[in-house]
């Protein structure tokens, strides 16, 4: 079969982010089980991903045409300053604005694209991504919308045309059966597919029950305002005297989030407790030697971060009420939640599990079994049956 993914929500272009991690292991499997793969994106320029994908994935950029740019990625300047008027009274409005003229724009060379290169099946990873697909490029082959973000935290956020966009899929796929609820809410006539993100064996376990010189409390992630890590900072400011053996590193793309924690850690005395570490290829080695994950962010669809360490023996810190991050933790088993945005709850957790050497061996143990239900050869075996029975009409 054919498989054409959209991507046409973020950037792709060297992007590590999870999304792009999820795209090129899903293409090396396909491509490993004898299908074609096209990955059709948008970016500012012509590349390769972060991570490594099979050179036998076609690549191809829309807003390029033999090696020159045709259409700009951005909405001209007048547009721009009307669709954040327009998003001061109504998001979804702005966003509704935004989608429309950037399909008139996209619609085009994705028809195009299309017509030369025949998908069996489109696969949208994102909700604007399928409007440009199904509604301003006209694809009559069958669309399976792919979820990255909860239905909780996005549907509600969704413009009229992509809700009508979705609605025409052949099929929603969803991470986790808690998005089961809203996602029929929105979507009643739908089929809704669980599927959640393969999670690989760690090339190397972490110990977190060790005696070591320095313990490590990680965080894996792009420094953002969603994923809250400055509130890991300070609940670790309230900890970091009575544990001078204990370090935050911080990894992932930084930016001006990371830079306004960086003058925070500098300002407070612990920049030499707390370091942001930017990207990294080697990231196994980050979860190897973590005694402790904690991702503190008010809402995931997915968090890839958690999921990695916990595999690797970590046991895991994060909030109650945070969608994919919740439904991951077991409370109590494999690590624990504290109260959702309180900074005095997470110290606590932390604390909890910095006493204990003995709890951290356990919960990381617990936690390595729990991601054992979605191993990637069980998950890319559920993807592949879905396309199947999308392509043969049973869906």
């Amino acid at each position: 079969m054919h498989i054409v993914i959209a991507h046409f929500g973020t950037h792709y272009v060297g992007n590590p982010g999870g999304v792009e991690k999820v795209i090129c292991q899903f293409s090396n499997e396909m491509i490993r089980r004898g299908h074609a793969v096209t990955i059709l994106y948008r970016d500012y320029c012509e590349g390769n991903p972060y991570f490594p994908l099979d050179s036998r994935v076609v690549q191809n950029n829309i807003l390029f045409q033999h090696g020159k740019k045709i259409i700009s990625e951005k909405l001209p300047v007048g547009l721009r300053v009307l669709r954040e008027i327009v998003r001061v009274f109504s998001k979804s409005g702005g966003q509704e604005l935004n989608a429309r003229f950037k399909g008139r724009q996209y619609g085009m060379q994705i028809q195009k694209y299309l017509a030369e290169n025949p998908a069996d099946v489109v696969l949208s990873c994102s909700v604007p991504s399928t409007k440009y697909v199904i509604d301003d490029a006209h694809c009559t082959a069958p669309v399976i919308q792919m979820m990255h973000s909860h239905p909780r935290y996005l549907f509600p956020r969704m413009s009229k045309a992509e809700k009508e966009a979705v609605g025409k899929c052949r099929v929603l796929q969803i991470l986790l059966p808690s998005g089961l609820k809203t996602a029929k809410e929105f979507f009643p006539n739908l089929p809704v597919k669980v599927i959640g993100n393969p999670v690989y064996l760690p090339v190397k376990e972490a110990h977190p029950g060790d005696a070591k010189e320095k313990h490590l409390i990680s965080c894996v992630g792009s420094l953002t305002k969603n994923k809250q890590q400055q509130l890991l900072c300070k609940a670790f400011a309230r900890l970091a005297a009575d544990y001078p053996d204990w370090n935050v590193e911080l990894w992932g793309y930084s930016g001006s989030f990371g830079r306004s924690i960086q003058a925070w850690a500098d300002k407070h005395s612990l920049s030499d407790r707390i370091f942001i570490k930017g990207k990294t290829t080697h990231v196994e080695e980050v979860y190897a030697r973590s005694d402790i994950f904690c991702l503190p962010s008010r809402a995931e669809g997915w968090g890839l971060g958690l999921t990695e360490a916990m595999a690797a023996g970590v046991p895991a810190v994060g909030f109650k009420g945070c969608t994919g991050v919740e439904d991951l933790i077991q409370d109590g088993i494999t690590g624990l939640l504290a109260e959702n945005g309180d900074v005095d709850s997470l110290a606590t957790a932390l604390r909890s599990l910095m006493n204990d050497a003995s709890k951290r061996k356990i919960m990381g143990q617990q936690a390595a079994e729990s991601m054992k239900q979605y191993a990637p050869e069980k998950i890319w075996n559920e993807w592949e049956a879905l396309l199947k029975d999308v392509i043969a009409g049973k869906k």
